[in-house]
């Protein structure tokens, strides 16, 4: 059965915090620009997620989920494992799965409209 309330806010509210600590601190933010470089990664980077824009989140959170092994990666590297231990989670993994694909069908139905 499907749950009658769907919360998603812890999903929200870390996604946004991982990307404001790899955005927020310069040096963090061209050190995780050059791992990505290094990785030979698809994305050169995370997109920042702002209030304003809620409509394109799920492109926002789409770039977290194709971006998330470098990001542990990255974390790993640096000895701060404890900022993404998250996304080492597999029930948040599933709840993050779910709203960044929701996310994904929204902006595809607000875009034909």
């Amino acid at each position: 059965m499907c749950k009658s309330d769907m919360n998603m806010k812890h999903v929200l509210d870390a996604v946004v915090k991982l990307v404001n600590t790899i955005r927020s601190r310069g040096l963090t933010h061209r050190q995780f620009r050059d791992f990505l470089q290094s990785v030979q990664s698809e994305y050169s980077d995370v997109l920042y997620y702002t209030k304003v824009r809620w409509l394109s989140a799920g492109c926002d959170f789409e770039r977290v989920w194709q971006l998330k092994d470098d990001i542990v990666s990255f974390f790993h590297e640096k000895q701060c494992s404890s900022e993404c231990e998250m996304l080492e989670d597999t029930e948040w993994l599933s709840d993050f799965a779910f709203f960044t694909d929701l996310l994904c069908h929204m902006n595809n139905l607000n875009v034909k409209i």
